[in-house]
């Protein structure tokens, strides 16, 4: 039986980050902007208590194949980041930048037109594609946490150091891979024969236009998605199984007390399992894109015993 600590673990954790995206980052300390406009030791102004700047620096040069420049470090500025509204790595991309305090731009896009923005500015199909503010072009998650994690304190970088590194990249995958890659096909499932939820879903901060197509042509986008993701009944239940099995595995973790998923702080763990459940346990935050009833929102899945079942407004019997 899933008890309701991984599930309420996921939700809080989902609902404080994406609460922090308008705000200071998710870590005290975290900002990877502050660091790199910090002065240098060895720049006017500096002293020598400033070491750790330099390091700084020459991460930063490493990560993007270039020398450090000895003069002052000046923060670069406001980059870009398009995205696909729903998609849950661009969530994730959300969050990251909110953690590491990076200063962007969103500009969203439907699927399908966001292959247009994407080729335009990345030469890529992929969301989310970060680029600007004198940052290289990342487009996926993964090369964001590759290039601004070694740029973090020590003490809030996400991926943590040592033996907890090797933890915490099992559960990226585990979480990232897997978890995400399940939710994403047992909520695609059972929400696209749904319209109108889906329109707002699908087109929520989008141009006017792509919002009018999809209004227009939603068969096509459903269609296109359900190809995409490869949906079925069979893949959704076994993407149903995917999600029990990892809530049941964080929850025997979570079953000695601990805090945090590996080591003593937040980390990429944390992070990766909290944004791939969330659109199953719908933290507050997320309730805005539920259509308007005469109740509360509520949550788009219902967990019964060791049962997770869409709720509002689906039926699903042979989930009950």
């Amino acid at each position: 039986m899933v008890s309701i600590k991984a599930r309420g673990w996921a939700a809080t954790l989902a609902g404080d980050a994406t609460a922090a995206q308008a705000g200071p980052g998710l870590g005290k300390g975290c900002g990877v902007e502050q660091r790199m406009s910090e002065p240098r030791d060895d720049a006017p102004g500096g002293d020598g208590g400033r070491g750790h700047e330099r390091q700084l620096a020459g991460a930063r040069a490493a990560a993007t194949g270039q020398r450090a420049a000895q003069a002052p470090v000046t923060a670069p500025g406001k980059a870009v980041m398009i995205t696909f509204p729903s998609a849950i790595d661009c969530e994730l991309g959300r969050f990251l930048l909110a953690h590491y305090r990076i200063p962007y731009e969103e500009r969203r896009h439907v699927v399908i037109f966001s292959f247009f923005a994407t080729l335009w500015h990345g030469s890529t199909l992929l969301v989310p594609l970060l680029y600007g503010g004198s940052y290289p072009t990342l487009d996926t998650v993964r090369k964001m946490i590759d290039y601004f994690d070694p740029l973090c304190p020590a003490d809030c970088n996400l991926l943590l150091a040592g033996p907890s590194r090797d933890n915490v990249e099992a559960d990226w995958k585990a979480f990232n891979g897997t978890l995400s890659g399940a939710a994403a096909a047992f909520a695609y499932f059972h929400l696209l024969p749904h319209r109108q939820i889906m329109i707002r879903t699908l087109t929520e901060g989008t141009p006017g236009f792509e919002t009018l197509a999809v209004r227009l042509a939603y068969p096509l986008f459903a269609w296109f998605l359900r190809k995409a993701l490869n949906l079925s009944a069979s893949v959704a239940e076994e993407a149903h199984g995917q999600i029990r099995t990892a809530v049941q595995n964080v929850d025997a973790r979570l079953a000695d007390g601990r805090q945090y998923l590996v080591g003593d702080r937040f980390s990429l763990s944390d992070m990766a399992f909290a944004n791939a459940l969330a659109p199953l346990v719908l933290p507050d935050v997320y309730a805005r894109l539920l259509p308007p009833s005469r109740n509360a929102a509520r949550p788009a899945v219902r967990y019964r015993g060791d049962t997770i079942a869409p709720c509002w407004p689906i039926r699903a019997p042979h989930l009950s």
